[in-house]
């Protein structure tokens, strides 16, 4: 059986092991939901890590394509795109300025799945336009129904436009860019612990941000969690910048040739 994580907000609490469950085995409404679901190997690592760390190496399934826009402007140039594809879609207001799209596909259970959703964003032309973190194992997404914290407004369905199952096709990721070594370093988390502690006044966040991408590299950590936990420490300072601009320069860094020279088991 297919099961998803589940949480309140888009960050678990240190040491907080994820909530993996179907709907119909929930106790409450969550706010948010993992773009993709785990089948029972997946699961089984999870519940032996406690936690999601390390599920790219594993199988996830979806029969949804999402699309997420945070910036109003490219709405509307998306939404061409979209139709453009002839399938069924739905689509929701997120509660703030942004949109959802929830596009019906072909049901897939695959180790690729994300990155085939990222490259077939990429070969329509709108990657630039949408938040193409979201195409990733271990991802999140706000709910339908979902009270956004910032405005108090939900998510909620706009549209439904019938129409068949996309097709997508599976593409192989390429090699990760870093280089991995299976050694843990407590000085090194140690020190991307302390950086994530720290306040910096206007001016001197790109710096600090960067030191903060070194540092959870060499703790072990993936691009994809730095970017994390880069949100994370952005969200404390005041103020804070729109996590737009965090993630251009995430994807910036990732142009680097910073090496990855150990793992830990940091709780995502």
């Amino acid at each position: 059986m297919i099961k998803h994580e589940w949480r309140m907000t888009p960050w678990r609490k240190e040491k907080e092991p994820p909530l993996i469950a179907t709907y119909d085995e929930l106790d409450r409404l969550y706010t948010f939901r993992s773009v993709y679901g785990y089948p029972e190997k997946t699961q089984e690592y999870i519940a032996a890590t406690e936690a999601v760390r390390g599920v790219k190496n594993f199988p996830v399934q979806s029969s949804t394509l999402y699309i997420d826009v945070d910036e109003e402007e490219n709405i509307q140039e998306v939404q061409k795109a979209i139709d453009n594809l002839g399938a069924g879609y739905s689509r929701y207001d997120t509660g703030n300025r942004g949109a959802h799209w929830h596009i019906d596909t072909a049901n897939i259970c695959h180790n690729w799945l994300p990155n085939s959703h990222l490259e077939f964003v990429r070969s329509i032309g709108i990657l630039n336009l949408i938040d193409d973190t979201i195409y990733r194992h271990h991802s999140i997404i706000r709910c339908p129904g979902a009270v956004h914290s910032k405005t108090g407004k939900i998510k909620k369905l706009t549209s439904r436009v019938e129409g068949p199952v996309l097709e997508i096709p599976l593409v192989k990721p390429k090699e990760q860019a870093y280089e991995i070594i299976e050694e843990g370093d407590p000085e090194a988390l140690l020190d991307f612990q302390r950086n994530l502690l720290q306040f910096r006044g206007e001016g001197k966040r790109h710096g600090h941000m960067f030191i903060l991408f070194q540092s959870g590299i060499r703790a072990g950590l993936s691009s994809d969690e730095v970017l994390e936990y880069l949100y994370w420490w952005n969200s404390r300072q005041n103020p804070s910048h729109k996590e737009e601009a965090v993630l251009k320069k995430w994807k910036g860094f990732c142009g680097g040739q910073i090496k990855k020279t150990s793992t830990t088991n940091r709780t995502l």
